[in-house]
């Protein structure tokens, strides 16, 4: 019997380890969410809004925080649409401007991005965290799905944005109530100045093995001073989109 206990044992001893090694493997294997995307859809107005940013940089952006109220600035061209003011309503009509939470030192690659003691309000599509889009609709003005698709191929056109456009395959942009067909296109649709929108926040891995070297992040939202504040959002682990 004892031989047989220590056999037991010397089996088990070896399947836990196994199994602590092959735990151990996949996590050094598992690709890092690197890359964070804010997506919107301001229904009345037909505007499909979206940022994204490094998930390291100096604040977290994160806009998964429920609706919002918007204000855009005019459309020039074919440039997107710059988000000038984006506001939380903090009472029952009483708004303020959304502000986005400043990341721990040992969370910012300070190689690449400063590291801010306050958070940042929303100033403009070329601030911290700024916004951006365009507005959606086939030829005929119809909407659905494979037209969020295309629109956010036109916005995002940058190398490795795959990881990106997983994430807009799997989502509900353009689908149940959002399709309009040909048939029911208002030819009257005029943009108007703001909406409210309500932004889903997801995370991709989208450097693995794809970023080249000197490449931009892909798909940034809005430009911003690198002296005082980072290129758009941050990791939806962490708690971003607080208003002060």
């Amino acid at each position: 019997m004892p031989s047989v206990r220590r056999s037991w044992t010397v089996l088990l001893v070896a399947v836990v380890l196994a199994a602590v090694a092959g735990i151990a493997s996949a996590a050094e294997g598992d690709p890092a969410e690197d890359t964070l995307v804010n997506l919107g859809y301001d229904e009345e107005n037909h505007l499909f809004l979206f940022n994204t940013s490094p998930t390291n940089s100096t604040y977290d952006c994160t806009l998964e925080n429920g609706v919002l109220a918007t204000q855009y600035g005019p459309a020039v061209d074919s440039d997107p649409i710059p988000v000038e003011k984006l506001e939380v309503e903090v009472e029952s009509g009483v708004f303020e401007a959304f502000t986005f939470l400043n990341r721990r030192q040992e969370e910012v690659d300070i190689v690449e991005f400063s590291v801010a003691t306050e958070t940042a309000t929303y100033e403009g599509a070329g601030g911290a965290c700024g916004l951006s889009g365009a507005i959606v609709g086939g030829p005929n003005g119809q909407i659905n799905h494979g037209q969020f698709m295309k629109l956010f191929h036109q916005l995002v056109d940058t190398q490795g944005m795959g990881c990106l456009n997983r994430i807009i395959a799997n989502s509900d942009f353009g689908k149940g109530d959002q399709q309009v067909r040909t048939s029911d296109v208002d030819a009257s649709f005029e943009l108007g100045q703001g909406g409210t929108v309500d932004f889903k926040t997801a995370a991709a891995d989208c450097e693995h093995g794809k970023k080249d070297k000197g490449e931009d992040h892909p798909g940034q939202g809005g430009q911003q001073d690198q002296s005082n504040q980072s290129d758009s959002p941050g990791n939806s682990g962490n708690a971003g989109g607080h208003n002060k």
